[in-house]
């Protein structure tokens, strides 16, 4: 009886830990901490977010320019870089100074120059209009406070018919469902191709419509 007394409180303690981490970092704009970037290469996270299956559903090709916004340490970012190739390239931009130390640090040891890091803030301009042809979030929308005037840098930035890649899994702290990313995309002009996978694990993919 008393293990699970123990296990129910310790299950208690987490749901209250996640509600509380989703409701600050609505409020104060926290990213997952530069601290957790180990957690976030572990094998149980790729466990739970096969980084395979992800990368499946978006459809990488080579010759393709693409950006991941709030790659972290790379887990997805490294990967992309290979499949990319030969001709294409990636881009990180992620607003953590430690984050970007710590992708700059994997791709060389990874060997992969394909790949550029850049520090800043998603929901400002960095890249010239119809640059890219996919730009992806992994678990990344809900951590950023203007998640619509991201969306807005996205479109302006994604080449016509380029594709928009939205991943989400419950119970990340900022999880969003599918239904709330597809409001928040359609709402800034993109249009829905298809969306992969449960509700708890889920890829949404939009593009660019043609003007």
């Amino acid at each position: 009886m008393t293990f699970y007394i123990v296990i129910s409180l310790l299950l208690v303690v987490l749901v209250l830990a996640n509600l509380w981490w989703r409701w600050v970092s609505r409020r104060h704009s926290m990213p997952c901490p530069t601290f957790f970037a180990g957690a976030l290469e572990s094998p149980l996270m790729n466990w739970l977010i096969s980084t395979q299956t992800t990368l499946d559903r978006i459809g990488l090709r080579p010759g393709q320019r693409v950006l991941e916004v709030g790659p972290g340490p790379g887990r997805l970012l490294i990967p992309a870089a290979r499949r990319v190739l030969p001709g294409g390239e990636v881009i990180g931009l992620d607003i953590q100074p430690g984050m970007i130390e710590r992708l700059k640090a994997r791709a060389a040891q990874a060997g992969v120059s394909n790949l550029t890091p850049i520090l800043g803030d998603a929901t400002q301009s960095h890249f010239p209009p119809d640059y890219f042809d996919v730009i992806y979030f992994c678990t990344v929308l809900g951590e950023i406070p203007d998640r619509a005037a991201a969306l807005h840098q996205c479109q302006a930035a994604l080449k016509p018919g380029g594709l928009l890649s939205i991943t989400e899994i419950f119970p990340d702290p900022h999880y969003q469902s599918r239904t709330t990313v597809q409001r928040l995309a359609e709402s800034v002009g993109f249009q829905l191709q298809a969306i992969h996978g449960s509700w708890y694990f889920f890829t949404a993919n939009f593009v660019k419509a043609y003007v």
